[in-house]
């Protein structure tokens, strides 16, 4: 296993090396991983750009719809036939660029086209009310006009949904790391989907009786055995299976079982049946079925809205108290401010957490003297007295400010203002049952229900326990919820060790 480790993560930098130009036909079969062209606010945009061209146009010409004068709380008159226009106008245009137009990869051309024609029938809906207050020419000079201004205007909200998309794709939103399961024609189909993929990076395919390509054979890492351990050792988060379900029914189902545990999304494609005549009938880009193990959402672009924003307004709130605790920690005890820790975070991945350090430079190396006196059942280790304590580390430890550095964890991306604790690399190493481990199916959090409902008084089953439920039982209103009460946690020490 450690051999795979480390064979994949040259041939993982090289492929993204070569796929770092804005390759058109993959933006568009990938977007719709993204969503961009799906979001409420691009249909809103694309579906209501008929009615601004056309409301711009009374304000800036019609004399009748003209602000004038100081009486800046003039209400504009408006007709009914004007009324009529704008509400022909969104109707038609939502009707022409309604969903289900075509396949993944044909998204852009069709999102194009459904465009230019919105435009065309709004101009031909409008033009003979046109005619109504203008002579023939000016309506027709007018009615041109609006075709050519709503058409633009719609592909300058398509082309920013597009950039949008890219550097989603591209910088801000990590690939998923993906292990695909059987390597018959569905396999291989998928391997040629992802393998290059702005969205995927494939780390492996599993199979008893391997078939594939040559280029599968690269990454081909074992049969179906492995599983369990692949998943526990590598940040994979998704796992597609190509397996035929007429002959491999049993181990499908113990594939699912196995991500299940770990939390971990399950694909298997769609094409269930041989046909000569008969065709899927599908949304664009949904070739496969999707097994979630957590809620995936557009409430969770809202969860990262307000991490960032509580994250950027709490960093700027603190800092006076983060540069005072950080001038107390070096004029009590040798060492630097920070301490940074490799902790697991969402879908097994490793990042470096910060915190105000509490402890002595040589902490880490020092536990394992102390592993004798751990307090906490199960794999995590806690000491109500702890020895590598300092005096300032003891204060900021009982009031949680030595938290507040993780701030800018969230902002990076690593950790959400409230989700499951990240675990050490230590104590994941020591978790025996595998289904503790999908408490890593989200982003690891600063509070969580096991912080408000007491911290280090309970026990690892039962902290694990709590992360399960929420995960579960997500929402913002849980969110909320768990934010206000970490506050009365925070400042009576709760559980605090």
């Amino acid at each position: 296993m450690g051999n795979w480790t480390a064979d994949a993560t040259p041939r993982t930098n090289a492929v993204t090396a070569e796929n770092q130009k804005l390759d058109w036909t993959k933006l568009e079969q990938h977007l719709q991983e993204i969503g961009t062209l799906h979001t409420s606010i691009y249909r809103l945009a694309r579906d209501f750009s008929p009615a601004i061209v056309l409301s711009g146009y009374w304000f800036f010409k019609h004399p009748g719809l003209m602000f004038q004068g100081e009486a800046w709380w003039y209400i504009p008159r408006v007709s009914l036939l004007e009324i009529g226009m704008l509400l022909a106008v969104i109707l038609i245009s939502r009707i022409a660029t309604g969903r289900g137009r075509g396949r993944s990869e044909e998204l852009l051309h069709k999102e194009m086209v459904a465009s230019f024609l919105a435009a065309f029938l709004c101009s031909l809906a409008i033009y003979p009310c046109l005619l109504a207050k203008l002579d023939r020419l000016h309506a027709l000079q007018v009615d041109a006009s609006f075709f050519f201004i709503t058409s633009l205007l719609s592909l300058i909200c398509l082309a920013v949904a597009c950039f949008i998309g890219w550097i989603s794709i591209d910088t801000i939103i990590p690939k998923r790391e993906v292990l695909i399961i059987g390597s018959g024609r569905g396999g291989q189909a998928a391997f040629e989907e992802m393998v290059d993929s702005p969205v995927y990076n494939v780390v492996g395919v599993l199979d008893d009786a391997f078939v594939g390509t040559g280029s599968m054979r690269e990454r081909y890492l074992g049969g179906l055995d492995l599983l369990d351990a692949l998943l526990k050792e590598n940040p994979i988060s998704v796992v597609y299976c190509s397996l035929p379900v007429k002959s491999m029914y049993e181990p499908i189902q113990q594939i699912i079982a196995v991500c299940e545990q770990f939390g971990v999304e399950v694909r298997h494609s769609a094409h269930l049946f041989q046909t000569k005549i008969a065709r899927l009938d599908r949304r664009p880009g949904t070739n496969y079925s999707i097994l979630s193990m957590v809620r995936d959402d557009s409430t969770r672009y809202a969860k990262r809205a307000i991490d960032i924003m509580g994250a950027g307004g709490l960093l700027l709130l603190t800092s006076p108290i983060l540069i005072a605790a950080g001038i107390a920690i070096k004029l009590t005890s040798p060492g630097p401010m920070l301490f940074s820790q490799a902790r697991y975070g969402w879908h097994r991945r490793r990042f470096r957490i910060l915190k105000l350090r509490t402890m002595v430079v040589n902490a880490e190396v020092l536990q394992a003297q102390l592993e004798d006196k751990n307090e906490l059942d199960g794999p995590a280790f806690k000491m109500r007295q702890d020895p590598r304590v300092t005096k300032v580390g003891a204060f900021l430890r009982k009031t949680s400010i030595d938290e507040l550095p993780q701030l800018w964890n969230v902002l990076m991306g690593d950790m959400s203002l409230v989700g499951p604790r990240p675990l050490t690399v230590r104590d994941v190493l020591k978790i025996e049952d595998s289904a503790q481990l999908r408490r890593f199916s989200v982003l690891p959090g600063i509070t969580c229900i096991w912080q408000i409902g007491g911290r280090n008084n309970t026990d690892f089953a039962n902290w694990i326990r709590q992360d399960l439920e929420y995960i579960d039982k997500w929402s913002l209103l849980l969110d909320i919820k768990i934010l206000i009460g970490t506050i009365p946690a925070v400042l009576w020490g709760k559980g605090a060790m």
